[in-house]
């Protein structure tokens, strides 16, 4: 089997570094400088790999939401196995919360920060974080699904719908925990949802 060359090592490294600074700085606040000190690249080297910070940062959402998924599957395919999709679903939110807080809530998540920044002045991103969304809507749709099945979770509203809004007041809570700097908003807002709204 071939080794993979330096340049696809180069190009994996700016886009990993992408996703940290993205998702702590934002899009205006994270420069390709920033992006190639972080790599220890040259100038040059980002265009030759990538046509614009904006086509950047469309890629980067792109990994972003397949790396995500892909966590999540693997989550409920081994350590959350045996547990209900209710459990899923709140270990999951977290899991993810105590990650953002160990970061002393600088990061958050990219698909939410990059949307609030870039939908309505991007339509390339605007497409690739359309595209992120229903990706991850199919996960909790199928998670809430078998929520449904088991009894968990309420049947006169559709999984999807269940799914939209449990992601909706997922990037609302975010927003509230950036706000306090505190878990315990968020941890109550998904708590509601999660027991109230959804059951």
């Amino acid at each position: 089997m071939s080794r993979p060359r330096r340049s696809e090592h180069i190009r994996e490294a700016l886009i990993q570094a992408g996703i940290e600074q993205l998702s702590i700085h934002g899009y205006h606040g994270t420069g390709i400088k920033q992006i190639l000190d972080e790599v220890n690249v040259p100038k040059g080297s980002f265009y030759n790999f990538f046509a614009s910070k904006e086509a950047f940062v469309a890629e980067v959402i792109a990994r972003y939401s397949q790396d995500l998924v892909q966590q999540l599957q693997g989550f409920v395919a081994g350590d959350g196995k045996h547990l209900s999709p209710k459990a899923q679903l709140q270990t999951i939110y977290e899991f993810t919360l105590s990650k953002i807080a160990n970061s002393e809530f600088k990061q958050a998540c990219l698909i939410g920060a990059m949307s609030s920044e870039m939908a309505n002045q991007s339509d390339l991103c605007r497409d690739q974080l359309k595209a992120a969304t229903k990706t991850l809507a199919v996960f909790f749709t199928e998670r809430i699904q078998a929520g449904q099945l088991a009894g968990e979770f309420r049947q006169d509203v559709t999984a999807s719908e269940l799914a939209n809004m449990y992601w909706t007041t997922w990037e609302g809570a975010l927003i509230t925990l950036k706000m306090h700097n505190r878990l315990k908003p968020a941890k109550d807002t998904m708590a509601l949802m999660l027991n109230v709204l959804m059951a």
